[in-house]
């Protein structure tokens, strides 16, 4: 699949200066963790292991919010017994993507700045990164922890945009997920979704990306070959 530039031209992205980057479903492969948490929490609170549909429909949005919509009264507990088994497997059920890793580090040489903007708690935001190989690579991070708003709310990149220094409409947010979407175009930053995590390509045009990548080297063909200057 080629580049598939929606709605907005790719002159837009020239003038990028920063790349957010979410982190589940994008950064890492944690798809098969988040899966097994939830269902651990699930069974265990519940009595039954939800559907793959149902748990991953609000990937991209904090924790007690989709545990909020599945079961209200009980969400603390679902919390505590995701936490639990999420951290007992994390390192056993996470995953590297294929030139992820060697994309973020293009862009570093590029001179752009990079921040991450997640839905995580920073422990587990943290874990993640160092796990990957990605901890120390980025100028900006943003965690649930660090905003009152989350996801699908412009808040956290916007956040990740004065973290890193630079003016919202000079960044672009890379995600995985709906929400991310939402939270670009809430932000009034251009967004690009990718078809590697938790939705399928359906879903993520639904949900009106300007741009829609397949592999991660696209990212770097949409990207200019160097960060916008506008004294240039």
């Amino acid at each position: 699949m080629s580049v598939d530039v929606r709605a907005m031209s790719p002159a837009s992205f020239e003038r990028a200066r920063c790349v957010l980057f979410d982190l589940d479903g994008t950064l890492i492969d944690s798809i098969a963790l988040i899966k097994a948490s939830f269902q651990h929490a699930t069974a265990e609170v519940l009595g039954e292991a939800l559907p793959d549909e149902v748990v991953l429909a609000d990937i991209g949005m904090p924790l007690r919010e989709q545990m909020r919509r599945i079961a209200p009264d009980r969400a603390e507990a679902l919390v505590a017994a995701y936490r639990a088994h999420n951290t007992a497997h994390h390192d056993e059920l996470l995953a590297e993507y294929p030139d992820v890793h060697e994309v973020v580090l293009e862009l570093k040489g590029r001179g752009f700045a990079l921040g991450v903007v997640t839905s995580k708690i920073g422990s587990s935001m943290h874990r993640g990164l160092e796990r990957c190989g990605f901890e120390g690579l980025f100028d900006a991070l943003v965690s649930a922890d660090d905003v009152t708003v989350h996801k699908p709310a412009p808040d956290p990149v916007l956040e990740g945009a004065r973290r890193a220094g630079v003016d919202p409409g000079l960044c672009v947010y890379v995600g995985d997920s709906p929400h991310d979407v939402a939270a670009a175009k809430a932000a009034d930053v251009p967004s690009i979704a990718v078809l590697w995590g938790a939705f399928s390509e359906d879903v993520l045009r639904k949900s009106g990306p300007d741009a829609l990548i397949a592999r991660p080297s696209q990212l770097l063909a949409l990207l200019p070959d160097r960060p916008y200057d506008e004294g240039a």
